[in-house]
């Protein structure tokens, strides 16, 4: 049992504490309930609304004052139990709807445990949290399986190679000086074989200082570079026109151009797909052990529809190939964004690459103004 003097003491404790050293209000008003309930004197909110408050006004009437300072007395006394009086024998009390005081014995285990969880367990707590935030935002996610040799440290580097054609600086059908486009010209070389052919065009058509490419490029190049960085991977651009012959023998590549351009990627699709062959605008399946040879035209009429190929394979050198061609912009526009989506990834890998690593696909794609509006599968071949 509690003495008279041990509780005036245990409120001296308080009042003297840092939590009230700011709080004379606060520390009056606790003394004044202490005196109070010690001297057996009935407490309410009019009684010390008179008694503390020196307010004569309310004495029949409820006063919120008196309520709002002995919540915040409360608050203030909490505070200090789990601070400064954490490790304190008794604990004193104001009970919810009462203005008298209680003395009750502290379970020192708990408060003990209670002041280290909160001392000394947080800051470590929040560091986990900090640690695991930062590990899993940086993790690298399994990357898809067509693209797992892509991510692969001990591999080759990679490299987006995309189309930029060749052209010519003359006079146009409009009579006047511009840029011309021959798609059976795309190099230098052939221009010059062109001239050797018809010399009479030497005054009139000269090579063009500079190349030009189309906006598959940049959307492709977004794609892309979307898929690499959440796999914590670089990779190298290019156009056609710097990419040599070794280079498609020393990288990993992801090539994007349309079936015209008659470049050195539509030899790499020829030579290294089993059973695809780009001729002009026809592409041809031969020799497949289960699929009848087929001829598929590669162009269609306007430009709102186009025809695309996506086919992945080993290189001269067992490296990786993944090349798109259309004829237009939209398919492989279409065809990237589809092959670097993950969900359109696991659906192509469930459904065709169980047992394969490598494929040829075919799209019909339709769109509006070169943008577009949606993919129709007209063959995949796992190989």
């Amino acid at each position: 049992m509690l003495s008279k003097e041990k509780k005036l003491q245990i409120c001296d404790n308080i009042t003297n504490s840092d939590v009230f050293k700011k709080a004379p209000k606060s520390s009056a008003l606790l003394k004044y309930l202490v005196k109070s309930t010690l001297a057996g004197n009935y407490l309410k909110e009019d009684i010390i609304d008179l008694e503390f408050f020196g307010e004569k006004d309310n004495l029949n009437n409820s006063s919120p004052r008196i309520r709002v300072n002995i919540y915040n007395l409360r608050k203030k006394i909490d505070n200090y139990y789990e601070t400064e009086g954490a490790n304190a024998t008794w604990r004193l009390c104001i009970d919810k709807g009462q203005y008298s005081v209680s003395f009750e014995k502290q379970d020192l285990r708990k408060t003990k445990f209670r002041n280290v969880r909160l001392k000394q367990i947080l800051p470590y707590i929040l560091l986990l949290l900090v640690s695991l935030f930062y590990i899993i935002s940086n993790s690298k996610s399994k990357p898809p399986k067509l693209w797992g040799s892509y991510f692969k440290s001990d591999k080759k580097k990679s490299i987006l190679v995309i189309a930029d054609f060749f052209g010519m600086q003359g006079k146009t059908v409009t009579g006047r000086h511009g840029w011309v486009r021959d798609y059976s010209i795309n190099s230098s070389e052939e221009y010059y074989e062109l001239i050797e052919d018809k010399p009479e065009l030497k005054e009139t058509i000269q090579p063009a200082h500079y190349h030009f490419t189309t906006s598959m490029g940049a959307e492709a190049t977004h794609y892309i570079s979307k898929l690499f960085y959440n796999h914590n991977f670089d990779f190298d651009v290019r156009f056609t026109s710097n990419t040599s012959v070794v280079d498609l023998k020393k990288w990993n590549l992801i090539f994007v151009g349309p079936f015209l351009n008659k470049d050195k990627f539509i030899s790499l699709f020829n030579d290294f797909n089993p059973y695809f062959k780009l001729e002009g605008e026809k592409l041809l399946l031969e020799r497949h052990p289960k699929l009848k040879d087929t001829i598929f035209t590669t162009y269609f009429k306007g430009e709102d529809r186009d025809f695309s190929i996506v086919s992945r394979f080993k290189g001269p050198n067992k490296n990786e190939c993944f090349l798109f061609f259309s004829n237009h912009d939209i398919g492989v526009k279409a065809t990237v964004e589809h092959f670097t989506n993950k969900d359109s990834l696991d659906v192509f890998n469930k459904k065709y690459m169980s047992e394969k690593e490598n494929f040829t696909a075919l799209y019909e794609v339709n769109g509006k103004e070169r943008t577009n509006l949606g993919l129709k599968n007209i063959m995949v071949v796992p190989f």
